[in-house]
């Protein structure tokens, strides 16, 4: 089952409840570790000892700047997830592909977001590793990186995370790193910053990416590989139809207007 952590901040943060432990997913600042230990304590009546990994869809700062105050607080058999891409911005060696469409794509999403900052702490991170700007160069000292596995698609559509019945789903364009999650038995994606979510329940392809060509290819190659009835995004609301979750969900205008 997953349950949408309330007021985490900017981006969406999730944990995933199955028999076999938690995974958090997308801990994106101080105040979402903080807002992950109260809900999976208060509400599921679960240690944080049943958090067996914490999922980064992307190397993004509002994804990852609270990974960190999470981990401390669980057990240390814990284990971070990212894609084998992010293994050179961990490691320092490899700069944050650079992103296009500031103006109109990222600044509506912050606009429509605004009020899932509840505190202060939604938007305190713990470095500024994350942020895909050229300024900020090469990120030096990652505090966890001895904790982080990474996920090896090999060019595979779907991969098994060890953990119930998700299995990891490359969505490359947003970032070259983007990686989802998808159950198959309950026909459940969480997307990260592939889709973005409206507050009327549709949803639409995020103009602010790396690459809008390769995005849309993703977009196209899940939809006819995958059926789903709840799309989980990394911004705004989540998206859900018994028939198909992706029919509600608007691509990229085509080129030329066309």
């Amino acid at each position: 089952m997953v349950h949408v952590i309330p007021k985490s901040g900017f981006a969406n943060t999730y944990l995933i409840e199955e028999d076999d432990g938690l995974i958090a997913v997308d801990v994106g600042s101080i105040g979402a570790a903080q807002e992950v230990a109260t809900y999976c304590i208060g509400v599921l009546k679960r240690p944080l000892e049943d958090i067996r990994f914490i999922f980064a869809t992307h190397f993004h700062i509002d994804h990852i700047g609270g990974i960190g105050t999470l981990l401390n607080k669980c057990s240390s058999e814990i284990r971070v997830l990212f894609d084998l891409h992010a293994k050179g911005y961990i490691e320092g060696q490899e700069n944050l592909a650079p992103m296009k469409n500031w103006l109109n794509g990222l600044v509506p999403t912050i606009r429509e977001n605004f009020t899932r900052i509840g505190d202060l702490s939604h938007i305190a991170f713990e470095s500024v590793a994350g942020v895909p700007l050229p300024v900020f160069g090469h990120i030096g000292c990652f505090p966890y990186a001895d904790r982080v596995a990474y996920i090896d698609m090999q060019g595979a559509l779907l991969s098994r995370i060890g953990f119930s019945d998700w299995e990891a789903v490359p969505t490359p364009g947003h970032t070259p790193d983007s990686i989802s999650l998808y159950n198959e038995k309950t026909q459940e994606l969480i997307c990260g910053d592939l889709i973005l979510g409206r507050h009327d329940g549709t949803g639409y392809l995020n103009r602010f990416c790396w690459d809008e060509d390769l995005a849309s290819d993703c977009f196209a190659i899940l939809n006819n590989a995958l059926f789903v009835r709840a799309i989980y995004p990394g911004h705004g609301a989540i998206i859900r139809d018994e028939g198909n979750a992706f029919s509600k969900v608007v691509s990229f205008p085509k080129k030329g207007g066309k």
